[in-house]
């Protein structure tokens, strides 16, 4: 019966951006109708990556129908080619904490075979890579119908806090990180201080405070936030896609005001099920006098209580003050199919041994340099060897990481 259906379906791969465009309303309205679907599959956080940054791929939308036209399924993807090799992509990919497929809902198995076939019937790649899948998402039932190698490995943790009455979730801190949270929120009122939601006709301009105020907050430390911080796609991704989700109820911003001035701004998502905060920012004046973390995850925590939502998604790191609230930690992970053995070998190969190696970095039994010295290496292939030299801070930091390798060296050798 599955087999019979899905060739009553109908796939078509669609490659332009006006295409892609003119399905925002079929779009969110099979976003609604996939439980498995995060914000970050909406058509108004996609096709705001999209703007920003989708000149330097070719769009493949792959868009699944039934007999009488309804959109059943959707595997927004795109082409990258680099060096002769070509890689299938989920758009998104980068600053996109979870991706996926869109499958509606009773229609899993006999959409996820017609895209397994179409995924062979795009221009030649040689791997299809497919990022920060998360536990149950639509696009693990293709490995089911795909006959070609497949590798799955670990990519990247999500704290998650688990949605319960604020005192009792209080008790279930430690006693100083509990005294610390109850400080601050009273701090924070005798201040005259207030917490409110930006609405829709003010979503863009809260959107590029909020941008503004996290980099006042990272730019003595900008190396920790990746080059991609600072430039204007990715401010241009957050103001585009805060006004859209902000209008369809899928994100919004909330900020923290004092004395006229915002201190401190969260760029949060709503999906079916969680509440997750994918940016943030505080002002100097805020880290000095506040818990600040405190704060916004009691906003957050509050957001989730009147969605109904049962838990808040800290969303990608392993930051040590996600860690003190979490209640669990939910892993993603990468997709990676081949069309054949002998293109695919090497580069999963190689992805499942980094993968390796990222989880022993942030093991806790990593010594602490390897973990500068990675970030170190991660920022100078992003950025760019000569940039990173102009920047003046090199040696500086060249430096502390040999350091911080002696140290660790001498305390292990004195064990």
């Amino acid at each position: 019966m599955s087999s019979h259906r899905s060739k009553l379906l109908r796939a078509e791969i669609l490659t332009s951006a006006g295409e892609f465009a003119a399905l925002e309303e079929e779009w969110e309205d099979l976003h609604r109708q996939c439980p498995r679907a995060t914000p970050f599959q909406s058509w108004s956080w996609l096709y705001s990556w999209w703007e920003a940054y989708g000149e330097d791929y070719e769009l493949r939308l792959v868009t699944v129908r039934d007999g009488r036209g309804l959109l059943v399924g959707l595997a927004p993807l795109m082409l990258k080619y680099r060096f002769g090799f070509t890689k299938l992509l989920l758009v998104g990919t980068g600053p996109t904490d979870y991706l996926d497929m869109l499958i509606r809902e009773r229609w899993e198995d006999q959409v996820s075979e017609v895209l397994a076939r179409t995924l062979r019937e795009i221009d030649p790649w040689q791997v299809a890579d497919l990022h920060q899948l998360r536990p149950g998402a639509a696009s693990w039932e293709i490995c089911r119908h795909w006959d070609g190698p497949q590798l799955r490995a670990w990519q990247d943790s999500f704290p998650v806090v688990d949605v319960r009455p604020w005192g009792e979730l209080l008790q279930s801190l430690s006693s100083n990180l509990r005294s610390t949270v109850r400080r601050s929120l009273r701090r924070f009122e005798a201040d005259g201080g207030r917490c409110e939601l930006a609405g829709v006709d003010d979503a863009e301009a809260a959107a590029k405070r909020l941008v503004t105020i996290s980099r006042e907050q990272w730019q003595d430390r900008w190396l920790d936030t990746g080059p991609e911080h600072w430039t204007s796609r990715s401010e241009s991704l957050i103001v585009a896609a805060a006004r859209r989700m902000t209008a369809r109820e899928l994100g919004g911003i909330s900020e923290f005001w004092q004395d006229g001035e915002v201190i401190i701004s969260d760029f949060w998502v709503s999906g079916q099920d969680f509440i997750g905060t994918y940016m943030l920012g505080a002002s100097r004046e805020a880290l000095q006098r506040y818990q600040w973390s405190s704060l916004y995850i009691w906003d957050a925590l509050n957001i989730a209580r009147t969605k109904n939502c049962g838990y808040l998604d800290l969303l990608r790191g392993e930051e040590p003050y996600k860690l003190r609230w979490s209640s669990r930690i939910s892993p993603s992970h990468r997709l990676i199919l081949g069309r054949n053995l002998a293109s695919w070998a090497t580069y999963a190969g190689y992805h499942a041994l980094r993968s390796k190696a990222r989880r022993y970095v942030q093991s806790e039994s990593a010594p602490r340099w390897i973990g500068g010295a990675v970030t170190e290496a991660r920022v100078l292939r992003r950025y760019g060897v000569i940039n990173y030299i102009r920047s003046g801070r090199m040696a500086d930091r060249a430096k502390a990481l040999v350091r911080n390798g002696r140290t660790a060296r001498h305390k292990q050798g004195s064990r």
